[in-house]
């Protein structure tokens, strides 16, 4: 007949098992919130860049229009106008006109993107940091479990009660 295991080697042995389990859970359930961050994160990061690129050539063709209505100003509309060696007649300056409030207002549309893109990154930098956050407590918890368990285990730790059950 075989001796009973005392319910301490047990409770080592579950110590060491669970924390084994925990840590192994951590690494997997860490791995696969990375791999479904990845694609938003890319995502993400493009349409800041693009709206910010897009940005950029709306200024820049925001400021050739101010040159051109300026220079417009200082001469009669009558002729036509001769701004960084492109030539403007009366009718392209009027469109010109019309169209600078509509480059304003999609201008305006693209800062609110790019606001509206920040919080979404900040969100996710913040999910980042809570995984990070998790993943290190959960990690220390599950070293500490398996790393009781298996010295106890293997060095067979006795426990007052486990002391008092043998015979004298």
């Amino acid at each position: 007949m075989s001796e009973p295991i005392p319910t301490v080697m047990r409770f080592y042995k579950i110590c060491a098992l669970l924390g084994t389990l925990v840590i192994l859970l951590d690494a997997g359930f860490s791995w696969m919130r990375i791999q479904s961050f990845e694609n938003t994160v890319t995502e993400v990061f493009e349409s800041i860049v693009r709206t910010q690129m897009e940005m950029d050539g709306l200024q820049q063709e925001l400021s050739h229009m101010d040159k051109v209505l300026r220079t417009v100003v200082n001469n009669e509309p009558s002729s036509e106008v001769v701004v960084d060696d492109i030539e403007y007649s009366p009718y392209e300056i009027e469109r010109l006109k019309n169209e600078q409030v509509s480059i304003k207002l999609h201008l305006q549309e693209k800062q609110l993107a790019l606001v509206a893109l920040s919080s979404e990154k900040k969100y996710i930098m913040n999910e980042v940091r809570l995984l990070f956050l998790m993943s290190l407590i959960f990690l220390i918890l599950g070293t500490l479990l398996a790393a009781f368990g298996y010295l106890a285990w293997y060095f067979k730790v006795e426990l007052f009660e486990d002391r008092r059950k043998n015979v004298r």
